[in-house]
């Protein structure tokens, strides 16, 4: 089990929030973070919040935290439990082994033609003579 990936999907509710009130729920993937400390990946893509854990306990813990944070601010959202099943490569229902839906925008590959510079190299800028 100790192989295993959980993630809790928080898909964010628009309710016709103002632009401030769309903002102000950015906050929530941050207070997640702080709250649920290193046992839990928070990421976050628009309106789709994303936690990952190694276990199921984890897992449920971060979706009762995230809840809660949600309600603060008044906001709805839909929340979706996968377990990630290696052998099929896919994320699965931890209860029933079923398929979970991915319903994620697809990204697009990066153009190969750009170079991504992955650690900042002085170095290199000061041989440029920048």
């Amino acid at each position: 089990m100790a192989d295993d990936e959980f993630k809790v999907e928080v898909e964010l509710g628009d309710d016709h929030l103002s632009f401030w009130e769309r903002l102000r729920t950015l906050g929530i993937d941050d207070d997640a973070r702080k709250r649920l400390g290193s046992r839990v990946t928070v990421t976050r893509d628009g309106d789709r919040i994303q936690l990952y854990t190694h276990t199921l306990a984890d897992a449920q813990e971060a979706e009762a935290t995230v809840r809660a944070l949600v309600a603060d601010d008044h906001v709805t959202a839909e929340y979706t439990l996968s377990r990630w099943d290696a052998a099929a490569e896919q994320w699965v229902d931890p209860g029933d082994g079923h398929v979970v839906v991915d319903d994620a925008p697809e990204v697009a590959a990066p153009d190969p033609s750009y170079v991504i510079l992955e650690a900042y190299k002085p170095e290199f800028l000061r041989d440029l003579g920048l």
